[in-house]
């Protein structure tokens, strides 16, 4: 019986297709996106990492070597996307404290 992941895990191929598009469309100083994309990001990441984990104990060595693939890249984009959006928020904060001062 093959496993369609892609039904399977619905909910999470969804928030990640949100979490490419406001990463798409983020802006340099938008301080609350960036920390909510911080944010949502490190919680897919970390399911998607635990999807990871168990397609790789149910598959074989050399078994859909494509899809395991997929997962790793999705794995790190999350990660990206968190460190990045990471830097947007701390530099937007940043800026507008110093803007403050004056």
């Amino acid at each position: 019986m093959e496993i369609k992941y892609e039904q399977l895990y619905k909910e999470e191929a969804e928030m990640f297709a949100n979490i490419v598009g406001r990463f798409q469309r983020l802006q340099e100083n938008d301080i609350q996106e960036a920390y909510k994309l911080m944010v949502d990001s490190l919680q897919a990441y970390n399911r998607w990492s635990k999807i990871k984990l168990d397609i790789k104990k149910d598959l074989g060595r050399g078994e859909k070597a494509a899809l395991k693939d997929r997962l790793e890249e999705i794995c790190r984009y999350l990660k990206e996307v968190h460190v990045s959006s990471r830097m947007v928020w701390k530099y937007a904060r940043d800026d507008k404290r110093n803007n403050e001062e004056f």
